[in-house]
């Protein structure tokens, strides 16, 4: 069944309208295709730019045609509708493929005159597209895919000062890398002379002469009547001079080509014709102010680039080349000879040269310190550097490095106007870095303090908590920060006030860290002393005799200390002694007691918790094994005196008299053994009995085991059973 007949005739005017529509929706798929082929195609892909240039003007008239049509049968009609949303989208893709193609001819053929014709006759039709932008419906975003950042901003009509700023990125790259050769090659010389070697004048004369080779003879003959000037000249200056005017050269064929093909694009004030030749040519005048305006944006890109290239393909990010870099540079820019366009270059060489330092360098060092403690999870594996380990050095030297910058970041004398001149804004990120590095500083040491004591690694314990931690805590001392909150106010200005801020809150949280990493040595202490009751009863789990042990009876008195005393002296505290021989006397006298006092209080609690009885020769056992601490002390460690006069030996002596005690038997109040020093005349300070020093005696006395009687079975209504 046929229902056309049914259906409204339709108005010739959107007949016409689709027909256009269709006919420019192939002539985009077609100039789409050829455009991205050019992009995305070898090099020889290019030979068909002249091909584009046939049908070019016919599809941008077209585009014109259908965007301009407003009559109220096609904006009412819906099919005209789709068809006008459609072709908004392939000018849209037009017109960024038509753009990404001109960016990469400009690179390519820039000196190609030929080439440039077509390249500015498809700069014509893209400003063309772009004009329709104005005329036509935009009620929605102009971006056609989210994945092209380039689409994100609106894009701009390519007038004379876009096309220069498209050039300046694209030829930044390559002036980059000439600008870091020649001062790799005046570096270079410079050292040679300094050094004694002979004059390289040659070889800078050598490079000046390859960098303009290629210029025409008419600029070489320009440059004739210079000579006189370049030969007072220093070389390095007539190098830099060589890069400006080679780079400067390179926009001659677009100048002339744009005078002769598109000059309603310079405008009629830049251009003038030739006496000579009769043809438009640019005037010497608005070269001259264009090429500058070239100049300034190119070389303001040009550090940016050269940065790079310097730092990671020339010298390495090492901070120390980077600061003599950075030096030399610095020189280099107050020499009143040099180039004015340059002088953004170099200035901003040196600040991504000091930035560099800053933050790569800070990262390299930081990486190393990491790497560095992971090799400390082990008691067996050596770490050790001097008197601490490597890890400190690398967390001492990264804030030697940090508090050197800092200080050079700041001012002697502190004045309002001074402020302006600080560089704030690059001490900010180096106190960020300080203030990470002693918080991860101070949880590594306090986590590697922790896992060292459970080991009982008191050889690298002391070293990590007491030795790296001061050495940090020392270089961290060196740093200096003025007060500037007192200058800060209405006559600042808003740069200067938020970074003074910030750099008062960087240093506030700065100095709390490092009032927290101070408290970590004596902390750490504490870590020790509630590791050690519980190593010291784990070994005396292991090694403390049997209760049977204790309940013999021999008529002979104990000459001589247990087995397990010297083991448990060896494993417990020589390892403390020995690693606290370097620290400091006061440190070491408390340690070491600390210890001795916490074993001999784990012993104690370990015999009275188990409830183990001791017979009389048990009891003298035990005595004679307590008094041989002192006796070790002396012979294995050589103790100081505070060690052998702790009130815990003393506790011992007590406890071990105390099961030797009868019952009911008093406890004088003075030791019986100061008489015999006084009755000798010599002088002795009074001392409490041994038994004194034990609280809760009544308790140890019930550790003492009955004696055997032998006629308990008789008094016993136990049944005797013979056998």
């Amino acid at each position: 069944m046929n229902i056309s007949k049914w259906l409204p005739i339709e108005d010739t005017a959107i007949q016409e309208f689709v027909k256009n529509c269709k006919k420019l929706n192939m002539l985009s798929l077609s100039l789409e295709k050829k455009l991205g082929n050019m992009l995305h195609g070898k090099d020889d892909c290019y030979s068909e730019l002249e091909a584009i240039m046939e049908g070019l003007d016919t599809t941008g008239k077209l585009f014109s045609k259908v965007s301009g049509d407003h009559r109220v049968a096609i904006a009412s009609n819906y099919k005209c509708k789709h068809w006008r949303e459609h072709i908004r989208e392939k000018r849209l893709s037009v017109m960024y493929l038509s753009l990404q193609v001109i960016t990469s001819a400009l690179s390519k053929y820039l000196e190609d005159r030929v080439q440039l014709v077509y390249v500015l006759r498809l700069i014509e039709f893209f400003d063309t597209l772009l004009a329709l932008n104005s005329v036509t419906e935009n009620q929605c975003t102009s971006v056609v895919r989210n994945t092209c950042p380039s689409m994100l901003h609106p894009m701009r009509k390519l007038s004379l000062t876009k096309i220069l700023q498209v050039i300046a990125h694209i030829r930044a790259d390559h002036c980059g890398q000439q600008l870091i050769y020649i001062l790799l090659n005046l570096k270079t010389e410079t050292e040679k002379m300094e050094s004694d070697y002979p004059s390289s004048d040659n070889s800078s004369m050598e490079v000046y002469r390859a960098l303009t080779e290629n210029l025409s003879p008419v600029h070489e003959n320009a440059n004739v009547k210079k000579e006189t000037t370049e030969e007072n000249t220093p070389p390095e200056i007539a190098m830099l001079n060589g890069l400006l005017t080679l780079e400067s050269h390179k926009l001659k064929p677009l100048f002339d080509t744009m005078a002769k093909e598109t000059p309603d694009r310079l405008g009629p004030y830049f251009i003038k014709e030739s006496r000579s030749k009769g043809d438009m040519r640019m005037s010497t005048k608005a070269r001259q102010k264009v090429i500058a305006y070239y100049q300034e944006v190119l070389w303001g890109l040009v550090g940016t680039y050269a940065e790079y290239k310097l730092i990671w393909r020339a010298i390495g990010f090492q901070g120390e080349a980077c600061n003599q870099w950075a030096t030399w540079i610095k020189k280099l820019a107050c020499n009143p000879t040099l180039p004015h366009i340059l002088k953004p270059a170099l200035q901003s060489l040196v600040d991504g040269l000091c930035l560099h330092i800053t933050t790569v360098t800070w990262d390299h060092m930081f990486r190393k310190a990491m790497v560095a403690a992971g090799y400390q999870n082990s008691k067996y594996i050596n770490n050790n550097y001097e008197n601490g380990t490597y890890t400190g050095l690398m967390f001492s030297e990264m804030f030697s490095e940090l508090v050197s910058l800092s200080n050079s970041c700041e001012g002697s004398n502190w004045t309002v106007a001074a402020l302006e001149e600080l560089p704030l804004t690059e001490q900010i990120p180096i106190l960020h870095r300080l203030d990470h590095t002693i918080h991860t500083c101070r949880l590594w040491a306090e986590g590697k303090a922790r896992q060292l004591a459970n080991m009982w690694n008191m050889d690298q314990f002391f070293r990590v908590t007491q030795i790296d931690v001061a050495a940090s805590l020392k270089e961290l001392s060196n740093s200096h920060f003025a007060n500037q909150n007192d200058l800060l106010g209405p006559e600042c200005s808003v740069h200067v006030m938020v970074c003074g801020k910030m750099r008062a809150k960087l240093v506030s949280e700065v100095n709390a860290n490092v009032e927290q990493l101070k408290a970590v040595p004596a902390q750490s202490i504490d870590v020790l002393a509630s590791v050690t009751r519980t190593f010291s009863l784990a070994n005396l789990k292991l090694m403390f005799p049997s209760p049977k042990y204790w309940k013999q009876q021999f008529d002979e008195i104990p000459q001589y200390a247990s087995k397990y005393v010297e083991d448990y002296l060896d494993e417990i505290l020589k390892p403390v002694v020995n690693a606290t021989k370097t620290l400091e006397d006061p440190i070491q006298q408390k340690v070491s007691c600390l210890v001795l006092d916490i074993m001999c209080e784990a012993w104690l609690d370990h015999i009275y918790k188990n409830k183990i009885k001791f017979t009389e020769w048990g009891a003298l056992q035990l005595l004679a094994d307590f008094g041989a601490v002192p006796t070790w002390l002396m012979e294995r460690v050589q103790a100081t005196p505070n060690l052998l006069s702790t009130e815990m030996l003393r506790r011992c002596e007590g406890v071990g008299r105390l099961l030797l005690s009868q019952p009911g038997h008093r406890i004088p109040m003075i030791d019986k053994t100061i008489r015999k020093y006084q009755d000798e005349g010599e002088s002795s300070p009074t001392r409490m009995p041994p038994e004194m020093y034990v609280p809760n005696q009544t308790q140890w006395l019930e550790l003492r085991a009955q004696r055997n009687n032998y006629f308990s079975f008789c008094c016993s209504g136990l049944r005797i059973v013979s056998i």
